[in-house]
């Protein structure tokens, strides 16, 4: 079962990192990780299979609730454009195979993955209901040292 207790960030889709970071950093008084560029990084949808894209994203320092800004290619799932209301949270999962069969049981659909289905999806999905416009990033655990230290990060 998903815990919300463990939902630790929300994440927006832009067209320019840097400008999201400004605007936001300001007016939201938030300071920013070092920026992460992920190329390649292996990503699935359905409608494109298994893939490589290159993914720009940093995290607010503050938290323990983060705001994830993350920018990919044009045409592609993180584009603003195609992404549902630009809009996802993040929630941490112990058996990231496990929760997206039971919410794919449920009616949800997998919108795009870390990792191809009969791969197990990697360590990362992110999913929607079968009625509401609201996209849920489950994330594996095992990532969590490697987002603990990025926020960590000064450079």
């Amino acid at each position: 079962m998903i815990d919300f207790q463990k939902i630790y960030h929300t994440g927006i889709v832009v067209d320019d990192v840097a400008t999201a970071q400004r605007e936001l950093g300001e007016t939201l008084n938030l300071e920013w990780t070092p920026l992460r560029i992920f190329d390649p990084l292996p990503f699935w949808t359905p409608e494109t299979g298994l893939q490589s894209i290159r993914v720009e994203a940093v995290y607010s320092r503050q938290g323990p609730h983060h705001l994830e800004i993350v920018k990919g290619p044009k045409g592609g799932f993180y584009d603003p454009a195609n992404f549902p209301d630009g809009r996802h949270i993040g929630v941490w999962v112990d058996d990231l195979q496990a929760e997206i069969e039971r919410l794919i049981a449920a009616g949800w659909k997998v919108l795009a993955a870390g990792g191809a289905p009969e791969d197990g999806y990697g360590v990362l999905a992110y999913l929607r209901p079968p009625t509401a416009g609201l996209v849920v990033e489950l994330v594996s655990v095992a990532l969590r040292p490697a987002i603990d230290e990025w926020l960590a990060a000064t450079e």
